[in-house]
């Protein structure tokens, strides 16, 4: 089942992920993401609609704004995907926020 999930959130994903790393969606959805994708200084937090809250090391975000979902990709933890509505995210770089995105 993670297999299946985690196949489904880089098809769904594969554009933005291709954008963000300068590959084809089709390398993107044939290989997936490598280790050098994710960097040891980079990291996000959530903050969910009812307040509560998440963070993940060696992780980023990408998003789709015509379906309005935010996909998060971690090295260790896994792939994840939320509806935009009433979410925060905050990336981090060295521990700092580098940017905070609220939709």
């Amino acid at each position: 089942m993670v297999e299946r999930h985690t196949d489904d959130l880089l098809q769904a994903f594969a554009a933005p992920l291709a954008a963000r790393f300068g590959r084809s969606i089709e390398t993107i959805r044939a290989e997936g993401l490598k280790a050098i994708d994710f960097h040891t200084n980079e990291g996000i937090e959530l903050t969910l609609p009812d307040g509560s809250t998440m963070s993940f090391h060696y992780a980023f975000f990408v998003k789709d704004d015509e379906q309005r979902i935010v996909g998060v990709f971690t090295e260790h933890c896994g792939y994840h995907c939320f509806g935009m509505a009433d979410l925060e995210v905050r990336e981090l770089r060295d521990g700092a926020e580098a940017a905070r995105h609220r939709w």
